[in-house]
């Protein structure tokens, strides 16, 4: 898998070896940084995306309260320019990439304002500014 700057979220069955990178950090310690724009590496695997949406009480509300977040912090993020990897358990295209839960599918988009495109199987990427 060739990563461009930007966000990845991959589906963990279609890593392989070595896709991941060295650098890694969890969805919380991931969002924390971003908040108190603290450094980030320039290749981070971040996990627990799935599984912090799939926790929530109201998906959608996460959805877009990390939206608001990365475009509030696009400007430093833009500085930092890493390429951020969010392994889940599963993402899925329908009519748009979802996470797959019980009750409702979680809608990637919210997060990434309709800029995620399809890599691959299982594969969906976003360029930093989320807010064009």
């Amino acid at each position: 898998m060739n990563f461009d700057i930007g966000y990845h979220v991959v589906s963990r069955d279609v890593v392989g070896e070595g896709d991941t990178f060295d650098a890694e950090m969890s969805i919380v310690e991931f969002l924390r940084r971003v908040n108190f724009m603290g450094d980030i590496p320039f290749d981070v695997t971040v996990y627990g995306l799935d599984d912090y949406l799939r926790g929530a009480d109201d998906a959608d509300e996460i959805c877009d309260h990390l939206h608001r977040l990365l475009s509030e912090r696009v400007n430093y993020l833009l500085n930092q320019n890493p390429r951020v990897q969010f392994v889940v358990d599963d993402v899925e295209f329908w009519d748009e990439p979802v996470i797959p839960d019980d009750d409702v599918d979680i809608r990637l988009n919210k997060i990434f304002h309709g800029a995620l495109d399809q890599e691959g199987a299982g594969w969906y990427s976003s360029h930093l500014n989320v807010t064009s």
